[in-house]
């Protein structure tokens, strides 16, 4: 705040030493001041600890002399052709065999006229708070393997319960390895077989989805490919459908079948939702600006309330008992694969709304973070 107060005056003005004294050597922060010849003018102690210097040998003494040892990317602090008034960078520096990561503010100094005099850098040892954010991040991971494992132990006991039961009345009642079995017990058997075979397909697909690009992959007809499939799996004859797809839109390089996948999810989600009467809106659009496909999904069901919204995308959470609650986490992993991703928010009249954008050019991967944050803002 105070270096921000200083650029926007343009000058800044050094109090006697003996009034700033113990504050420049008891700061956590390294601080170092620079001639206009970019000599050490004076050091503090954390400054010293931070660069692995003593000031009575680097009193003098230009910087890049002094810290040549950092390399190119940490001398660049001070080059003043970089930067107008003030510049922060983050760095890894070694010292004494150790890795420390830095935080640097540097502030170029000027007089009353404007003329450059020298320069301010603080250094801020920032390695505690990164172990501190890797251990809770190595945390999270371990408390959702913890669930994910929790999720799976669950649909996965309950059929084996069952098949574990009739195997065991079956083996009691063998007479001479001869036993009839009937046809309904070799169907439940079966079907809980099939429901254990079920779950691990959808583990896998969440997992490391088998992603397999073609070339030409035309969304609107996707859509209507996926709205037949969903519509004959589970009905929804009170539903009315709302399309607004675009003509013309660009063919993407996408696995169709898995998007396909995805987008059933969604729309399976969306139906379900409004307990079987409703209206559900497709559109579709180019968003030329960021290169990419917008698809919307929308429902006029009771919504997401803002605990769920939060979880949504977490593998086995559902409200739902009798699904397994990987139907959005697998649609959300599918869509990331193809460099995309998807915005769930509550829809302006009710209801709940969902945008999937696909880049229409393969290697936007690398502008996902700043497209994302984007359409954030702009909703």
């Amino acid at each position: 705040m105070y270096l921000a107060a200083a650029s926007q005056n343009r000058v800044v003005h050094l109090v006697r030493e003996d009034e700033y004294k113990e504050y420049f050597e008891s700061t956590t922060n390294g601080i170092l001041h620079l001639d206009n010849n970019m000599r050490i003018k004076s050091l503090n102690r954390e400054a010293e600890r931070i660069g692995g210097v003593d000031r009575s040998n680097v009193i003098g003494k230009r910087v890049e002399v002094v810290f040549q040892k950092f390399g190119d990317q940490f001398l660049k602090i001070f080059d003043t052709s970089d930067f107008e008034d003030i510049k922060t960078s983050n760095l890894s520096l070694k010292v004494n065999e150790q890795v420390i990561y830095v935080h640097t503010d540097a502030l170029k100094l000027t007089d009353s006229s404007g003329v450059f005099n020298g320069m301010i850098v603080i250094l801020q040892d920032v390695s505690a708070v990164r172990a501190a954010i890797k251990q809770i991040q190595t945390t999270q991971m371990l408390v959702s393997l913890g669930e994910l494992a929790a999720g799976v132990a669950h649909h996965v006991r309950t059929p084996l319960t069952t098949i574990s039961g009739y195997l065991q009345v079956m083996l009691g009642r063998i007479d001479d390895d001869k036993y009839t079995v009937r046809r309904d017990v070799l169907e439940t058997l079966l079907g809980e077989v099939s429901y254990i075979n079920d779950v691990v397909k959808e583990l896998i697909l969440f997992a490391k989805p088998p992603v397999q690009k073609e070339p030409d992959v035309d969304i609107n007809r996707l859509l209507e490919d996926a709205l037949r499939l969903v519509f004959k799996e589970i009905g929804g004859e009170k539903i009315d459908i709302n399309k607004e797809l675009v003509k013309n839109l660009p063919t993407i390089i996408a696995d169709n079948n898995l998007i396909k996948q995805a987008v059933m999810n969604i729309m399976q989600n969306a139906i379900e939702s409004m307990d079987g009467e409703g209206v559900l809106g497709i559109k579709t659009w180019m968003n030329a600006e960021l290169s990419m496909l917008v698809i919307a999904i929308n429902d006029t069901g009771a919504g997401v309330t803002p605990e769920i919204m939060s979880r949504i995308f977490e593998p086995f959470y559902t409200t739902k008992l009798d699904r397994v609650g990987l139907g959005l986490p697998i649609a959300n992993r599918i869509i990331v694969e193809h460099g995309g991703f998807v915005n769930v928010s509550a829809g302006e009249k009710g209801g709940t709304k969902v945008h999937i954008y696909l880049p229409i050019v393969d290697d936007c991967t690398n502008r996902l973070a700043v497209i994302h944050q984007q359409i954030l803002n702009l909703q």
